[in-house]
Formats: structure tokens, sequence, C-alpha cells
């Protein structure tokens, strides 16, 4: 079953169970789907959909990081649950510690490497979606840098 299809059926399950702010967080999440899939002209694969799910991922923690800004606590949490809605789709990511492990272990392969940029490029390569590109150039950084 494909992103699209699991994204209908939560919003399915969402209207029979009331839940009107995972309702409408599902809803923003097809909308992008189907905005990609009019773009392309054809059905969003599950590849675009993860990258297409990243960017809401993304939009939403600049929204929480403005919200917090001007003092709107509630919003920011609001937002944060959306996130974690939208999380469920993704595939599951790389914690921080595992990241020090992976960068660490390529370093010694390649020891050559001595810019954060290459190494994040190399790994980001490796990883794919296993790891956010963020995280994953702040770790190079503090690695190459210790």
């Amino acid at each position: 079953m494909g992103i699209r299809e699991q994204v209908q059926e939560q919003m399915k399950l969402a209207m029979k169970e009331r839940n009107q702010a995972r309702l409408e967080c599902l809803r923003m999440v097809k909308a992008a789907l189907l905005v990609k899939e009019k773009e392309s002209g054809d059905e969003v694969t599950d590849e675009e959909g993860v990258r297409v799910l990243r960017s809401e991922v993304r939009k939403c923690q600049q929204s929480i990081e403005t919200f917090r800004e001007i003092g709107k606590d509630e919003e920011a949490e609001a937002t944060q649950a959306e996130i974690a809605i939208i999380e469920e789709f993704l595939p599951q990511q790389l914690s921080r510690e595992q990241l020090v492990e992976k960068v660490r272990a390529y370093l010694a392969e390649h020891p050559e490497i001595n810019h954060a940029g290459k190494l994040t490029g190399a790994l980001k390569k490796e990883l794919g979606d296993q790891a956010d590109g963020k995280m994953l150039n702040e770790v190079c950084r503090e690695v190459l840098e210790a």
C-alpha cells in the first residue's frame, strides 16, 4: 500500500473516531500529495511521497520556530502534533547516536575526507531517507571538529 492509500485509510479512521485535528492534518498531507501528482502528471511514487512529506515536516518546523518567537506556544504544540502525524508515514530515522556511529565508521574507511560538506553528501547518498540532512550535517561537523 502506497503512502497516498495509507493517508486515505487514516483519514477514514479519523472520520470514524471524530478526531478533527488528525483529520485536518491528514487532509493537508493528501493535498500536498495531490499537488505533487498534478505537477508531475503521474501518480506519486513512494519516494516522491516521502520527499513531499519531509517538505511538509520542514514547513511545520519553521512554523514552530515562528510561533515560539512570537509567544504562541499553543499553536507551536498543535504544529508539533501535526509533525508527529506526518512522521507516521515516513521511514524511521536514525537517532543522533546512530548517526555519530555511522559517521565515525565512514571516516575510518575514508580518512581522506576532512570537509563536512563532502562527508555529509557522501553519507546522505549512502543513508538515503534514514537520516535527516540537517542533523547529519551537524553530526558531521561535530565529529570532524573532535
